[in-house]
């Protein structure tokens, strides 16, 4: 086999994992490496649609449930990881099949990307100010100094625009979150395989999942969590749907509004998701698992 690894990308509920899963199967040489920033934590199950032992049948899925919500995990440590397995797996004579979907991971694992510099004496200060500012006045801020990156983040994630200012302001202008390290894209000895939806079918299936999660135990999962007392890092505190059902659990909003606004903040992340991966001309995309498993047989 010429390649080095393989990857299964698309929106959020399109079954990647259930691809995924699949494939070991018929191509036991495969070992799935997770590129999901959320099932990395241990906490976190039912709501990141991670996947159980049942599904799995003893079949290796790393970089799941590794550490507590309580910790910050970044693009460097990710990749940190990333790094040790990857040796791991070659020595075993294994191949990496990256599946999740946070982009950033992803673009990384593929191009080799290094994570921009982190300026922590910066970092504390942007923080301490946006604990004080409008968090729109953060991202004014970032939008003078790097529009490029402010184009490429929500207005309201107060979180990633103090990361974009913080290369941007460190590195004196050189450096950018999405510089062209991250536009350009090279030869990789990792192939992409993009499974792609109509939209309509992509939403039915993320309120259809939503659901299933609920009946799973989704809120009794979040209930849990609450009563440990268990405080969650600012990157867990990005989960969809925790935040929500938390909000509920405290009588803050009510059942509805929160499975209402679970569901729009996952169309939203799929609809970002598509953006992202649509910008790589590399990825052999097909219509549906079936059709993205019979590219990859016939890739093989």
């Amino acid at each position: 086999m010429d390649i080095e690894s393989i990857a299964i990308v698309g929106p959020t509920a399109s079954g990647k994992t259930q691809l995924a899963v699949r494939v070991m199967k018929r191509w036991p040489v495969f070992e799935v490496v997770s590129v999901d920033s959320m099932t990395i934590y241990k906490e976190f199950a039912v709501g990141t649609a991670k996947p159980t032992d049942e599904e799995l049948q003893g079949l290796p899925y790393h970089l799941i449930s590794l550490i507590s919500i309580q910790e910050e995990f970044s693009l460097g440590s990710f990749l940190r990881i990333v790094d040790v397995l990857r040796t791991e797996l070659k020595n075993r004579g294994r191949h990496a099949l990256f599946v999740g979907g946070t982009s950033l991971y992803l673009r990384a694992v593929v191009d080799g990307v290094l994570p921009p510099p982190r300026y922590l004496g910066l970092r504390s200060w942007l923080e301490t100010l946006g604990a004080y500012v409008d968090p729109g006045y953060i991202y004014i801020l970032l939008k003078a100094v790097d529009p490029k990156a402010a184009s490429k983040i929500e207005k309201n994630n107060v979180r990633r625009s103090i990361r974009a200012l913080e290369v941007a302001l460190g590195s004196g202008g050189l450096r950018s979150v999405h510089g062209e390290v991250f536009s350009k894209t090279t030869s990789s000895k990792t192939i992409q395989f993009g499974i792609d939806l109509p939209r309509d079918l992509l939403y039915q299936r993320i309120e259809e999942r939503i659901k299933v999660q609920l009946s799973s135990g989704w809120i009794d999962e979040v209930e849990g969590i609450l009563k440990s007392g268990v405080q969650f890092s600012r990157t867990a505190a990005q989960a969809i749907g925790y935040r929500e059902f938390a909000s509920y659990l405290r009588g803050e909003i009510t059942l509805e509004e929160a499975v209402e606004s679970t569901i729009v903040r996952t169309r939203n992340l799929a609809k970002r998701q598509l953006a992202w991966l649509r910008r790589d001309e590399r990825i052999l995309w097909a219509n549906g698992s079936e059709e993205v498993f019979d590219l990859i047989s016939k890739s093989l």
